[in-house]
């Protein structure tokens, strides 16, 4: 308590910026709770009860600052969140050192806070995830799972030997129209979301540290880590402020920062790539861009639209013309989108037939979007039922898959499309409506929501889930590709996704994209990968694991969220940089770019400047 009577109560931002020798926090008129593990397991200061409630965690020496606490198996603490965190804003930071390898199979659950409400929500911070699948190599932090307030990324993972050394991991969270929670590590950030959230949830349980069991977890996912120098402030720091308080904590943070960065310098300093080229010398690649609007449904928008393509280097054009709406296009099967009814009336050509007539004259392909199972409008209720996933179609009822195949297989039939891309290829959860539930039932002979509890010996989903939701999305997916193929010899397929290495728990929401490969159903898996840092472990132990890794395509973003929300293009220099990585490290399908409407001058230069200087022509391997 000595060390608590001497905390500075100036403010937390200028005492980083100021003092210039690293040192432990200090608390200051922001500061809730601040604990140091070097003498006791209580908060050295506290706006509320600074008692910790412990549970096995024992106080070590070897801290970032002094002792720190040692959170193994069985081992953790709570504190009271009343006064000690505020839900309406606030940032909370802490070192922790993982006892981990890269990859992880094991998710860790660092922090976790039961919600109130009806349903009850959780507030977490976690790597990997326990709800079904799919988040293994992930970092998460939830605010408020109610009001769908999460964000995650893979940058943990990607530091490999350096994993399991000291690292300062930092949330931020605010209520409201917009609210936000980000997650940073080291001093930089991985993830956020910004949106209107309202009024988030308040805490029902104690803020534990070291396991699940505040957000409905067993206790079986330990954090297994060493955590020091825990800090709670009322308000959310700013991305400035998250830096500083990291280099006013680490004398090593320049090295640190080269560091992390070194898995995309050290690839660009080797050598160029080496492409495949044709008869005439041109190089052989796909450059793909995918373009989620609907400005190109305007043919008057068209010739600049192309223009801008041809100007960037981009060979492959990917334009969403279904999102879960109605159509972006004239079509017999189903209504367009309402903002477009009017303009289609009037308009004396198709306009997607057009757009293809123009992309093809200047080399190239068109591949149309589909967001397969989203749900936009409530123009088919049939199609879905209580309890099914929210915002979305229920890939179970027969009648939405032959409606969405007819649709897309309409498209390939009446366009001269080069390829299809499928998005939202998956259920979105687990459909628990009496339908699913009577129909899973007659299939396995058991409980639907039952088996959804269950797992297998090694850990994973339970196999009949997995089969469950595997069959409704596959039967899309192998409908599409066969029958495309037989109208148009050649349509290239592809699909968006998170692809993960077959060691890893397969997905309980239909997506698992390696089945579809091996099949020959699936040409390409893009794997969705907007962060500044690439996932490129990932992609790595997945190329390795299969016999066809040219059908794996990174797909990196082009664009930022400012703290405010707003989306902005991406600096063009890291655009491109990642580019060039992705060319050097993964030769194949080609690479691509999410998205068109961020495309900006700027990383146009730099991408014609860097990985697209010379041109080249659409190249598949099938």
């Amino acid at each position: 308590m000595q060390r608590a009577l001497a905390l500075s109560l100036c403010l937390l931002s200028s005492v980083l910026s100021v003092h210039a020798d690293p040192a432990a926090p200090v608390a200051d008129a922001h500061t809730l709770l601040l604990a140091h593990f070097d003498d006791a397991l209580n908060a050295d200061f506290a706006k509320g009860d600074p008692k910790a409630e412990v549970t096995g965690a024992e106080l070590v020496a070897e801290g970032k600052w002094g002792g720190a606490v040692s959170l193994g198996e069985g081992q953790y603490l709570t504190f009271d969140p009343a006064g000690n965190l505020d839900m309406a804003a606030g940032t909370l930071m802490f070192w922790f050192k993982p006892d981990w390898q890269a990859p992880t199979v094991r998710s860790h659950a660092l922090l976790s806070m039961g919600l109130d409400g009806d349903p009850p929500g959780y507030f977490v911070l976690s790597q990997g995830w326990w709800e079904g699948s799919g988040g293994a190599g992930r970092m998460y932090f939830v605010y408020d799972n109610q009001a769908y307030m999460h964000a995650s990324s893979a940058v943990l993972m990607t530091l490999g030997e350096h994993l399991g050394e000291w690292h300062h991991l930092t949330l931020t969270w605010s209520e409201g129209d917009p609210g936000h929670n980000a997650v940073y590590l080291d001093g930089e950030l991985m993830a956020r979301t910004v949106k209107d959230c309202g009024t988030v949830r308040r805490p029902r349980t104690r803020l534990f540290v070291g396991t699940d069991l505040g957000a409905f977890g067993a206790g079986e996912r330990p954090t297994n880590a060493l955590l020091d120098e825990l800090v709670i402030c009322d308000r959310a720091f700013t991305e400035g402020e998250v830096a500083d308080a990291f280099k006013a904590q680490e004398p090593r943070w320049q090295e640190i920062q080269a560091r992390k960065w070194a898995w995309l310098t050290d690839v660009l300093k080797g050598p160029e790539p080496e492409f495949q080229r044709d008869d005439q010398g041109r190089i052989l690649e796909s450059r793909a861009l995918l373009d989620e609007g609907s400005p190109w449904a305007n043919p008057e928008n068209t010739p600049e639209l192309v223009d801008k393509l041809k100007r960037a280097g981009f060979n492959v054009y990917i334009p969403c013309i279904w999102h879960g709406r109605g159509t972006r296009y004239p079509c017999q099967l189903e209504p367009p989108e309402r903002s477009l009814a009017e303009s289609f009336a009037q308009l004396d050509l198709d306009p997607l037939a057009y757009l293809i007539e123009q992309c093809h004259a200047h080399g190239i392909e068109v591949h149309p979007w589909f967001c397969v199972n989203y749900r936009g409008n409530d123009w088919h209720p049939d199609f879905y039922e209580e309890g099914t996933p929210e915002r979305k179609y229920c890939c179970h009822r027969p009648e939405f898959r032959d409606f969405i195949v007819n649709v897309m297989l309409d498209v390939v039939r009446r366009y001269e499309v080069d390829g299809i891309n499928l998005d939202y290829i998956r259920t979105g959860g687990l459909c628990t409506g009496p339908k699913c539930q009577a129909e899973y039932r007659a299939k396995f002979g058991t409980e639907l929501l039952e088996d959804a509890k269950l797992k297998e010996e090694n850990g994973w989903p339970n196999a009949r889930i997995v089969q469950w939701q595997n069959e409704a999305i596959t039967d899309i997916v192998q409908r599409v590709a066969e029958e495309g193929r037989k109208l148009r010899p050649g349509l290239i397929v592809s699909v968006d996704g998170h692809v993960h290495p077959p060691t890893e728990a397969p997905s309980t929401d239909g997506r698992n994209e390696l089945p579809w490969i091996r099949a020959g159903w699936v040409n390409v898996v893009y794997n969705m990968d907007y962060g500044r840092h690439l996932s490129f472990e990932r992609i790595d132990a997945v190329r390795g694991a299969i016999d066809s890794p040219a059908a794996i395509v990174d797909l990196p973003g082009n664009y930022e969220r400012t703290e405010e929300g707003k989306v902005v293009p991406r600096e063009g220099k890291l655009v491109a940089e990642q580019i060039s990585y992705c060319q050097r490290k993964w030769p194949g399908n080609g690479v691509g770019l999410y998205l068109y409407s961020m495309l900006s001058d700027e990383q146009i230069e730099a991408l014609r400047a860097g990985p697209f200087k010379e041109d080249a022509v659409p190249h598949w391997v099938r």
